[in-house]
């Protein structure tokens, strides 16, 4: 495959395409074995991308695919090809599209929904500029049933025209499909009734006589199976919102692909192609365990093996929430499509009445919690801090206004790594921080985040988030039901003799634990307070500030500086009118990129080196 590319895609005969896509997906599989990456799905379009390529010009025409996790083929393909294997490290390629790495991206995803809105607001600025080319959205099964999708699907009647949204159905989502929506993609998407239909049709018309061919005969018989597809596919679903709907086809089907694009690609009006597609085609290991290779970490590529799984805050959730609801009977949980990442696969499995996917629905995740709430029962939500900030409003007016006591597990909080921009949890403190009644808790370790839940348990008069990272400490697991943290109280870790203290937020008090023994070792003492409450923030710090006439403080928190807890301290001061220094340690006015977790946090300074820096300008 030298130097083939979506230019040269043009050239190539049918029989070369699949060659070329059999290559593909050895490079993929070679190159996310050794990076890990989201392989599955990626496997799964691999035909799509190379007929796309095929029929269009993406000089002209522009491809955007729904959140991009099955875009490696298209990056492979739109001259990244020899940078492929820097795949989702450290200054190299995104594990998404990415406007800034590409002018073939163009459109940055990395959250579900968004291809098709942001497909209608592409051909309006064409339109503009009086540009002729299409666009295509390409979206999943799953990310289809989220609100936004839907909201865009609304306006696709007035803006669509020049538009293809191809729907690449897998019939998964992340894990499985839920909702009425996937019952029916599941039931009706695969097209089982309607392909064997047309196949027969299709027979019953090769049989007529040739002068029949061109017969209004023929003709009727076409548009009685044309007209009983929407009974039989979901096609009466997307002609409600606007769109012709063709389908369904096989989507490793090259020729196929290929025929029915070139057929539908000169259509002005809006156009829905369903596709079916097998999620990890190609490589069985995939094929079999597609959940598993949805998002992979590194793995031999020979027998689709991987290292022995990490303890972390999620194993360790997984573990303790099983205990606490065998206690507690009126606890549920709620997931927005993400019972596995979330730790919620095993509880799902022993209590499937009280654990609930709402779909890839955040902001519905979080009211339908709020309305659980009201009753008598205590919902959980388990979500990523990325995907929470969807649902803000929902937290806000539905949650927080009421002061319903729903309890957030905010996991992926902080730098999550490979992932990049699109995913890491940074923002979560200072969004949450400005909401009146919202309670805030940071543990350190993943005994601490047990008793936070605990805490939380016995809040009942608002709101309560427990932010956590990817990964662990290795610290030790809660085994029974553990005593609470106590209420709005952090811990002195270390006095010192010297005015200088150091105020942690969650997992990077065990980062400045080291820089104080290091500090220590020096000869410089200095005090230490893990927080654990970021709101409200404990009395206690500002008692000790006042009593040891701390003169300096030193914040360090894993995410954004401006209105995280750093910023809340600072706050504080100035209320009780302290005259003390303050310098804040966390993340400055950026996105982030992608990489280990240890070399962001080196490259954001979340670092012993910084820390100890830090505190000598200030003796």
């Amino acid at each position: 495959m030298k130097n083939i590319d979506h230019k040269k895609i043009k050239e190539l005969s049918i029989c070369e395409l699949k060659t070329v896509a059999s290559e593909i997906r050895e490079i993929m599989i070679d190159s996310v074995s050794k990076t890990g990456g989201h392989l599955a799905s990626s496997l799964g379009t691999v035909e799509l991308t190379i007929a796309m390529m095929k029929v269009f010009d993406l000089e002209s025409d522009k491809i955007i695919w729904d959140v991009g996790h099955q875009s490696y083929p298209y990056k492979i393909l739109t001259e990244r090809k020899s940078r492929f294997n820097t795949l989702r490290t450290m200054n190299g390629i995104a594990g998404f599209p990415k406007m800034s790495e590409s002018p073939y991206d163009f459109f940055g995803t990395g959250h579900g929904g968004t291809s098709i809105s942001a497909g209608l607001g592409i051909r309006e600025a064409q339109n503009f500029a009086n540009k002729n080319g299409k666009v295509i959205s390409v979206i999943g099964d799953g990310a289809m049933t989220s609100g936004l999708a839907l909201e865009a699907m609304n306006n696709v009647h007035e803006f669509g025209k020049n538009t293809i949204t191809i729907l690449n159905d897998n019939d998964m989502f992340i894990s499985t499909s839920v909702g009425s929506l996937s019952k029916w993609f599941s039931r009706k998407l695969s097209g089982a009734t309607y392909s064997v239909a047309r196949t027969e049709v299709k027979q019953i018309l090769a049989k007529l006589p040739p002068f029949f061919q061109g017969d209004k005969i023929a003709g009727l018989i076409r548009k009685a199976i044309d007209s009983s597809k929407s009974f039989l596919t979901p096609g009466i679903l997307f002609e409600g919102f606007g769109y012709q709907y063709v389908g369904p086809v096989d989507g490793h089907n090259i020729e196929e692909l290929i025929d029915v694009l070139e057929d539908i690609k000169p259509n002005k009006e809006p156009v829905l192609l369903h596709v079916h597609t097998v999620k990890g085609k190609g490589y069985e290991p995939a094929e079999k365990n597609p959940s598993k290779f949805h998002g992979i970490g590194t793995f031999d590529k020979k027998t689709g093996k991987t290292p022995p799984s990490q303890p972390s805050f999620t194993s360790a959730l997984s573990n303790y929430l099983q205990k606490l609801f065998k206690a507690n009977n009126k606890l549920v949980a709620i997931t927005a499509a993400m019972p596995d990442g979330t730790g919620l696969m095993k509880l799902r499995d022993i209590y499937p009445e009280r654990v609930y996917d709402v779909g890839m629905s955040e902001g519905h995740a979080v009211t339908f919690a709020a309305g659980m709430a009201t009753g008598e029962v205590r919902p959980m939500v388990a979500i990523y801090s990325s995907f929470l900030q969807r649902a803000f409003d929902s937290v806000i007016h539905d949650t927080a206004l009421q002061k319903l006591p729903v309890i957030f597990l905010v996991d992926r909080a902080g730098l999550v790594g490979e992932d990049g921009a699109t995913h890491h949890g940074i923002f979560d403190i200072a969004y949450l921080r400005m909401i009146p009644g919202m309670t805030i808790m940071a543990p350190r370790d993943e005994y601490q985040m047990a008793k936070m839940i605990e805490t939380a348990l016995l809040i009942d008069d608002g709101p309560i988030a427990i932010r956590y990272p990817r990964g662990g400490t290795g610290g030790k697991e809660p085994v029974n039901r553990v005593a609470p943290v106590k209420f709005y109280k952090g811990e002195l870790l270390a006095k010192g003799s010297s005015p200088i203290l150091i105020a942690s937020a969650g997992i990077m008090t065990n980062t400045a634990m080291e820089a104080v023994k290091e500090l220590k070792n020096k000869n410089i003492d200095i005090y230490l307070y893990d927080l654990k409450f970021i709101k409200p923030l404990p009395d206690e710090l500002f008692d000790i500030i006042e009593e040891k006439k701390i003169k300096n403080v030193v914040t360090i928190e894993d995410g954004i500086v401006s209105g995280g807890a750093g910023s809340a301290i600072l706050e504080e001061l100035s209320l009780r009118n302290l005259d003390v220094k303050c310098r804040l340690i966390g993340i400055n006015d950026t996105f982030s990129t992608h990489g280990t977790q240890e070399q962001l946090r080196k490259k954001e300074g979340l670092t012993v080196e910084n820390i100890v820096k830090t505190v000598n300008k200030l003796l």
